[in-house]
């Protein structure tokens, strides 16, 4: 059985998993959380306090959860 990795800023199961570029996450993330798994909701709460726009980085959002796992696809334009 595969555990769900662990946020360490909050500790809370990271159900979500997502890629932004490195240079990215190393103006959003804390350096000492850098190395570190981050949920979305904590990402999203540093890039809010950093004043990054992130959104147009994330093409893909993977969720697993325990009966299932989805792919959220970002659509180009609203």
């Amino acid at each position: 059985m595969l555990r769900t990795p662990v946020c360490k800023a909050c500790g809370r199961p990271d159900k979500f998993d997502f890629h932004v570029p490195d240079d990215i996450w190393k103006r959003v993330v804390p350096e000492k959380l850098q190395n570190s798994v981050v949920c979305l909701s904590c990402f999203d709460e540093f890039a809010r306090l950093t004043g990054t726009d992130y959104d147009i980085y994330i093409e893909k959002l993977y969720f697993k959860g325990e009966r299932g796992s989805i792919i959220f696809t970002a659509l180009s334009e609203w």
